[in-house]
């Protein structure tokens, strides 16, 4: 009897099993790393290179945005894209041979809210694709390790869930409660990479993929006067990769020591390198505040004095406010007798935010058409609402508002020596075409509920939508309202 030969297929000509769902959908099997992550919470997994393949390059190259800015070779996604098979195929060759080392990032330095400049790194496209998949990679090997209570650069987490969570915690201590706010310097241009790559090594065993990130790390930026530095210290804001390396980071120098130290006295919440720690005590505060400045010391960081403070927050002897992710929280009084906790926008927040809008419509009024001028304005205060719109902060909403609708006819009157645009001809814009209002009552977020995850609406109405007024159950008998 005749015998076949047994055919050998090479497993990775193998068509890729695909995620079809999930914070993976699209990507080859990185959902099998995140369930094998959280089945054994300390496994060391060695075998990753393999999933930086054509696929998975492909699937991070399609979820960049084509509007970003280009590195030093002006790259586009829409040129890379023209012979994109060619093109991944020759960076998977390239990765896989141990070759590939990224091109010198682009400095770019942006104005700080606070003051001063924040440098950003923006890398070439083909850097940017490979950041993003070894981003998502890291992403399902710590995703399950990571705090709950950890909401910066996390699918499914908010700054809402934070300020939420933030609010339970100080009203479930509001007879006795001290808080300490915490802002480390400079954080993401001074991690130190030995102690960052160490970390890394309790979980990746892997050294071809640790060798691929330490030259992500190491990679030069040629700065904004022209010349080329080294990177020795930080992960360059601007990355792909550098906001899941900060909650690496973070998670083993904060979360982890806080949580076999420090959680039976207190609790904290945490949103990138924004943390509020809360205690009972404020000789415990006291000691753990000195614990913490030994330990960033190990890590070569250390806190900003200036940003970071003890305070006790008594409901009925409150020494100050807490901020907080642009919100400060404080105890004002509700009605009838006794105090609550409640939450607004930061003055200082809101008017950079204020004189930012000033500022925009000051220098587009001539540039643009006014529709255009329109349209950009009722984006830029449905973004402001959208975030700040929350429990007990209508009035800070609505100043907003009108200070913006102050500026925007200040400053269309103002397109030519003549006057064009009287208050009367404004106002029947404004009617025709209204810029988005301040939400009010149940339209704004619930803090107090599920963390912040849950926004309130007006019930919608029974009214149809074809301009008619009356009760729907009165069919065939209403009027229109325009005639």
């Amino acid at each position: 009897m005749e015998r076949r030969a047994r055919r050998i297929v090479d497993q990775a000509k193998r068509t890729p099993e695909v995620c079809t769902d999930g914070p993976f959908k699209g990507y080859a099997r990185l959902d099998w790393i995140q369930s094998a992550a959280e089945r054994n919470r300390g496994e060391v997994m060695r075998q990753l290179m393999h999933h930086i393949n054509a696929h998975n390059l492909r699937r991070a190259f399609h979820s960049l945005e084509g509007s970003r800015a280009s590195g030093i070779d002006h790259v586009t996604k829409e040129v890379y894209q023209k012979h994109l098979d060619e093109n991944l195929a020759a960076l998977e060759d390239e990765i896989q041979r141990g070759g590939w080392r990224p091109k010198p990032a682009r400095e770019v330095l942006i104005p700080k809210p606070q003051g001063g400049m924040r440098p950003l790194a923006i890398g070439c496209l083909e850097d940017k694709i490979v950041q993003t998949l070894v981003a998502r990679i890291l992403e399902s090997i710590y995703e399950a390790n990571f705090h709950r209570h950890s909401y910066g650069f996390r699918r499914r987490k908010s700054p809402h869930q934070a300020i939420g969570r933030l609010y339970e915690v100080i009203h479930s201590r509001k007879k006795n409660c001290v808080v300490v706010e915490i802002d480390i310097e400079k954080f993401f241009n001074t991690v130190n990479h030995e102690w960052l790559m160490k970390t890394l090594e309790k979980r990746i065993g892997d050294p071809y993929f640790l060798r691929l990130i330490r030259r992500m790390l190491r990679n030069s930026i040629l700065q904004s006067d022209g010349t080329l530095a080294e990177n020795t210290t930080g992960t360059p804001q601007g990355s792909p990769v550098s906001p899941i390396l900060a909650n690496i980071c973070l998670h083993e120098l904060l979360d982890e020591w806080f949580q076999k130290n420090w959680s039976a006295s207190g609790e904290f919440v945490r949103y990138a390198d924004d943390a509020v720690f809360v205690f009972t005590d404020e000789t415990t505060a006291h000691a753990f505040l000195e614990a913490l400045r030994a330990r960033m010391t190990e890590a070569g960081l250390r806190l900003n004095e200036d940003k970071t403070r003890l305070v006790p927050f008594h409901a009925k002897n409150p020494q100050g406010i807490i901020s907080f992710l642009g919100f400060d929280m404080y105890w004002g009084r509700k009605p009838g007798y006794g105090r609550t906790l409640k939450v607004k926008t930061t003055p200082k927040r809101l008017h950079r935010s204020i004189q930012a809008f000033y500022e925009w419509i000051k220098a587009m009024r001539n540039r643009l058409p006014l529709k255009t001028l329109w349209q950009i304005a009722s984006t830029k205060l449905r973004g402001h609402f959208n975030y700040y719109g929350v429990m007990w902060n209508e009035a800070k909403l609505n100043h907003f508002h009108y200070a913006c609708i102050g500026a925007l006819f200040r400053w269309i009157n103002r397109r030519s020596q003549k006057r064009s645009y009287g208050w009367e001809n404004f106002k029947r814009r404004l009617f025709f075409q209204p810029l988005p209002h301040p939400p009010q009552g149940n339209e704004l977020i619930n803090i107090t509920s599920e963390h912040g995850t849950e926004r309130k609406h007006k019930p919608k109405s029974r009214m149809p939508k074809l301009g008619t007024y009356g009760s729907v159950r009165s069919i065939g008998q209403q009027c229109p309202m325009f005639t």
